[in-house]
């Protein structure tokens, strides 16, 4: 289970508020009708919080979103957590490597590393 960089606490959900934008256009023809337009083209943003502490999990979605935050494919934890063991640009995590994508104020967002040979060759210089 992903847990919360703030609180330590083992996550199965995050709260997550989604802003949506849409365009909409109000014609009123010369007759005195009138009708609403709706573009198709939808802005979303979305906001992941945690469930225990309330603070606001920093995803990136262009590393990964809320799934893969819950499925622990990216994950997000303090520098200076105890659990972790880190060799340059890798970080062995609960027996799972994953590669440093950004460093942010004490914090590591980071993409797990897929493929069995090179994660079994890294993890093995990390132990």
């Amino acid at each position: 289970m992903p847990k919360c960089p703030f609180c330590g606490a083992e996550l199965n959900h995050l709260v997550v508020y989604e802003l949506v934008r849409t365009k909409h256009t109000y014609k009123v023809h010369p007759n005195g009708q009138w009708e609403w337009q709706y573009d198709n083209e939808e802005d979303r943003a979305y906001t992941a919080f945690c469930p225990e502490c309330d603070e606001e999990i920093p995803l990136c979605d262009y590393i990964g979103g809320v799934e893969d935050f819950l499925d622990e494919e990216y994950i997000i934890i303090r520098s200076d957590d105890p659990e972790i063991k880190r060799k340059g640009d890798f970080v062995l995590f609960r027996g799972k490597v994953y590669r440093v994508e950004e460093a942010d104020g004490g914090m590591l967002h980071l993409k797990l590393v897929k493929g069995e040979p090179v994660a079994s060759i890294i993890g093995a210089s990390l132990e």
